[in-house]
């Protein structure tokens, strides 16, 4: 397989490339991790290449060399915690409260550098924007915000948002697999916007999720930043090592 080029550098794409073949399962702890040599022709790639990926991944304790034997898969302690969030509206009828959801915007315009090193694309690339309330029983609950490559589906532009899951759209309707999701979690004060749109008091407290889901080849699909309500929800986390050293978390409506 072939790394093409491109705004990520190559190094850093294998090594989240290897990592996703750790956590799928393929190379369990304790296994013998291919060669560098290996790794090279496997790729395509120079030798310091593939050495600055898998540097990377010893240095957070994903694989150990020992040296003599080779390279091995690490021993999970405590990973990072894998965040997992309910959709929107599955969770409120799931509470007995009726989801609804208000536009408010969806444009395209040239990827300015922090959007064009999230979704790795060049910058002044096109990027569609897509702004939502989300309410419950007609409360606003949360304020959201997507983008993504206009190459990836420009047809967006031209569904009904206010009452189709894009994410559905992507996976159901346009045939995008979404394999694999990065969240980060942020608890701050809203602001002034923010609190105007949730109809909470100025200086409020909330939560920001920064979420980056990829497709197939590792490739990131949509970044999407999702403002909470403070005095609604609450962030649990459940911390369980397992084989892979896998754990999860939930964000919780407190109605």
């Amino acid at each position: 397989m072939q790394l093409q080029p491109g705004p990520i550098p190559r190094y850093y794409k294998l090594k989240e490339i290897l990592q996703d073949r750790i956590y799928a399962g393929e190379f369990q702890p304790g296994d013998q991790f291919p060669t560098d040599e290996e790794l090279c022709g496997e790729y395509g790639l120079s030798r310091g290449t593939v050495r600055r990926a898998v540097d990377i991944l010893v240095e957070e304790g994903k694989l150990r060399r020992e040296q003599g034997r080779g390279t091995f898969v690490e021993m999970p302690h405590f990973s990072p915690v894998y965040f997992r969030l309910a959709d929107f509206g599955e969770d409120m009828r799931e509470r007995g409260l009726e989801p609804s959801t208000i536009l408010l915007r969806l444009q395209d315009f040239p990827a300015d550098e922090e959007t064009a090193g999230r979704l790795q694309i060049n910058g002044g690339d096109r990027v569609i924007e897509i702004s939502r309330l989300r309410l419950a029983n007609g409360k606003p609950m949360a304020f959201e915000t997507r983008c993504l490559a206009y190459e990836i589906c420009p047809q967006l532009l031209e569904d009904d948002l206010e009452h189709d899951s894009v994410h559905n759209l992507l996976i159901d309707k346009y045939n995008i697999p979404l394999v694999r999701a990065v969240h980060v979690v942020e608890a701050r004060v809203l602001t002034e916007q923010e609190a105007d749109l949730l109809q909470v008091e100025h200086g409020t407290a909330g939560f920001m999720v920064d979420r980056t889901t990829y497709t197939t080849g590792n490739r990131p699909v949509t970044w999407f930043r999702t403002i909470y309500r403070g005095d609604r929800y609450r962030f649990t986390a459940e911390f369980q090592p397992n084989a892979l050293g896998l754990q999860a978390a939930g964000m919780h409506a407190e109605l």
